[in-house]
């Protein structure tokens, strides 16, 4: 029988309700025996992974399974308890040392894992649900490194990995933010940006990254600013450590000579521990009303992927709208209050909740979007709908992913993406057997080929990145390229390289402008602590014209960004910005009012706002040192925007899932921590139920940080 023949049987397709299991085993065994040679593994394993789907239908005939699923290398689904001698030995040989006994590894799992520990470097191309991030923490297990750097795309991920590496912290100090110090041995997990930035990174033994194909860079494509910084890092890391571990999905092929190179192995794997199963959904009136169709016949928790905020919200609204019914459970409703007193009750997101639905996008604070997580994976939500800030790694609980547009900010994704959209439907142990949902086709399937720009050196590298290399790593191209920057004399190749990111030649053009108006911009420049607005606008218009800043996340000018930071930093109460944003507005128009402003203090106020005040200090520095003239000093102001003007410690301890609302009030309980570490430190001592001032959720909420969680 083929794979299609096997399927539609165990579908109960084609015959005639007259289902024999036993039959059915031995023909699925038949396919097994040949299907290595017919490079059907893949097909043998996604039928053996829908049996133990529907393993109702084969009692009796376990044994049979158990030898089926050794023979395909599904280790991991074994009985261990009913396992015979063979089964013993099987996992035996696939368990990682050092690592839990109920941990074993898949064939392909364990071949990766082996490369590693023989101290080779390793790219992986593999499927979603194939363990890749089982590897990383087996390597850690092991104790044979001392420093390892783990990249991931987003701060999201970096919570959820923070969280996953916590069970090694009797022997690492796992470290995610700028301001902690090193130990002796140390898990740096940081996006990209903060890979570039962290000056403690020195001495490597290994490192990881995570979606490596991020690396490509496309020309005019919104993310090149953070692919070109993944590149950065990838330079960074490989110039210090001597064994590597990337990994992605999707990956056919890499740059001509990247292997020999980097002295890495490239191994490339369909091996999957879930089925997969597409469904193109009827045409409808539009899109709500083929949502409003589907959702109701859909079994298990599921994701709605929207290319947009807009969507998003408009999704969730829809799908709430038909769940008048629904009874949230206590710690949903604790949430719901919560956030209703926090931020608003006629926040969309409140109402949405309160239907077992929740929202999650890139404009929300990063400790609401974590609990959304924990609220679905927890079984408090049914639904959650999502933009592609939930797609990029974090791992759910989804059965189903339901994928309503092709686009993500209306440009048509591709195949690496629709992959990681598609992959998130299915859990091991979970839901055996994913379902996938399409309102479009999917795209065409590319050849999957990645770029590595700072390895490849062609025209896709910008000239922010090739001035980031040593000359000895130059082509003879890039070097022609870059030799007319540091040929100028107008500002000093330290400064366009510590301005990471920045066009140079935008740099060069800035000092330039400040030398030919240099009686006029020296009292503009030329401060310390906390600039006026006129010298607070000045910085923004010089970064804004010669770096090319794009617009959005509700700031469009120089002008728009110096009047919202100024408004901000007049009155820096979070409680009272938030309440000013949505005054006099219902519906629609608050749920944009209130995301417009968490965004601005998410995306520009504590992120980009600093960064170009930052980069303006250091060429106005160089360039007014050069005159005799005792340059400004910006770096208290660049720590309070990214502070928003608070204490550091409350805007660190949001990224560990406490909001700042709660934050806020728990430093002063701490006793005003000066760092992040101490802060932690302060917290694992001391138990949730010491802290009285804290309601009960508060308290739950701040639990994993504390000595003892608290009682649910």
């Amino acid at each position: 029988m083929s794979y299609a023949d096997l399927r539609d049987t165990l579908l109960n397709r084609n015959n005639g309700g007259n289902f024999d299991p036993f039959k059915f085993l031995a023909d699925l065994s038949a396919f097994t025996s040949l299907a290595e040679e017919n490079d059907k593994l893949q097909e043998a394993r996604d039928i053996l992974i829908r049996v133990l789907e529907d393993s109702a239908k084969f009692k009796g005939y376990e044994a049979i399974i158990q030898t089926l699923l050794r023979n395909v290398g599904l280790f991991p689904y074994l009985d261990f308890k009913n396992a015979d001698a063979a089964d013993q030995l099987a996992a035996e040989a696939h368990r990682p040392e050092a690592m839990p006994e109920n941990i074993v590894f898949t064939a392909k799992q364990a071949e990766v894992y082996r490369e590693l520990m023989a101290g080779r470097s390793v790219v992986l191309s593999a499927p979603t649900s194939f363990g890749k991030s089982l590897i990383i923490d087996a390597v850690i297990a092991s104790n044979k490194y001392r420093n390892i750097v783990v990249v991931v795309p987003t701060l999201a991920l970096v919570d959820e990995t923070r969280r996953r590496l916590l069970k090694f912290r009797d022997r690492y100090k796992v470290i995610t933010h700028l301001s902690q110090e090193p130990a002796e041995r140390n898990i740096f997990v940081h996006t990209q940006e903060r890979v570039v930035e962290n000056s403690h990174i020195r001495d490597v033994d290994f490192f990881v990254i995570d979606e490596f194909y991020k690396l490509h860079i496309e020309d005019s494509a919104e993310g090149d600013e953070r692919a070109v910084l993944l590149n950065h890092a990838f330079y960074k890391l490989v110039k210090r450590a001597n064994q590597f571990y990337m990994l992605g999905p999707s990956i056919h092929e890499l740059p001509d000579g990247f292997g020999p190179n980097y002295r890495c192995l490239f191994i490339r794997t369909d091996f999957s521990t879930v089925a997969s199963d597409s469904h193109l959904v009827p045409e409808g009136k539009d899109d709500i009303s083929r949502l409003k169709a589907l959702v109701p016949n859909l079994e298990g928790p599921t994701l709605v992927f929207s290319g947009s905020v807009g969507g998003a919200r408009k999704f969730g609204r829809a799908i709430a709208e038909e769940r008048a019914e629904f009874r949230p459970k206590e710690a949903l409703k604790q949430t719901i209050a919560w956030l209703s007193a926090n931020y608003s009750p006629k926040w969309g997101l409140v109402n949405a909740l309160s239907r077992g639905v929740g929202i999650h996008h890139g404009k929300l604070p990063r400790s609401i979007a974590q609990l959304l997580v924990r609220l679905f994976n927890g079984g408090f939500l049914e639904y959650l709908v999502c933009t592609s800030t939930l797609i990029e790694g974090v791992n759910t609980a989804a059965r189903n992913v339901v994928v309503v547009d092709n686009k993500i900010n209306k440009k048509k994704y591709d195949y690496f993406t629709f992959n990681n959209i598609r992959g998130r439907s299915g859990r091991m142990w979970q839901h055996y057997v994913g379902h996938v949902y399409l309102f479009n086709s999917p795209p065409d399937r590319e050849l999957e080929f990645v770029d590595v720009p700072v390895f490849t050196q062609n025209e896709s590298a910008p000239d922010a990145l090739l001035v980031q290399l040593e000359q000895k790593d130059l082509s003879d191209d890039a070097k022609a390229r870059v030799s007319q920057i540091w040929k100028q004399a107008v500002l000093s190749p330290q400064t366009t390289q510590q301005n990471v990111g920045i066009d140079p030649q935008g740099q060069i053009e800035l000092a330039k402008e400040i030398e030919a108006r240099l009686q006029e911009l020296t009292p503009l420049l030329c401060w310390t602590g906390q600039p006026t607005y006129d010298q607070t606008k000045e910085i923004f218009d010089l970064a804004w014209r010669h770096f090319k800043v794009k617009s959005g996340s509700g700031v469009r000018s120089a002008s728009q960004l110096t009047l919202l930071v100024n408004r901000y930093r007049r009155n820096p109460d979070y409680a009272t910005q938030l309440s000013a944003a949505i005054a006099g507005k219902i519906g629609d128009e608050a749920d944009e009012a209130l995301e417009s402003f968490l965004e601005f203090a998410r995306q520009w106020l504590s992120f980009k706002a600093p960064r170009l005040v930052s980069a303006v200090g250091r060429i106005q520095g160089d360039v007014l040192l050069r005159h005799g003239i005792r340059p400004g000093n910006y770096a208290f102001f660049c720590t309070q925007l990214e502070s928003l003007f608070m204490n550091p410690v409350v805007i660190a301890l949001e990224e560990y899932g406490v909001p700042i609302q709660i934050a806020s009030r728990l430093v002063p309980m701490l006793g005003d921590p000066k760092t992040l570490d101490d802060a932690l430190a302060s917290l694992s001592r001391r138990r949730p139920s010491d802290f009285s001032g804290l309601t009960t959720f508060e308290r739950v909420l701040i639990s994993p940080l504390c000595a003892r969680p608290a009682a649910q």
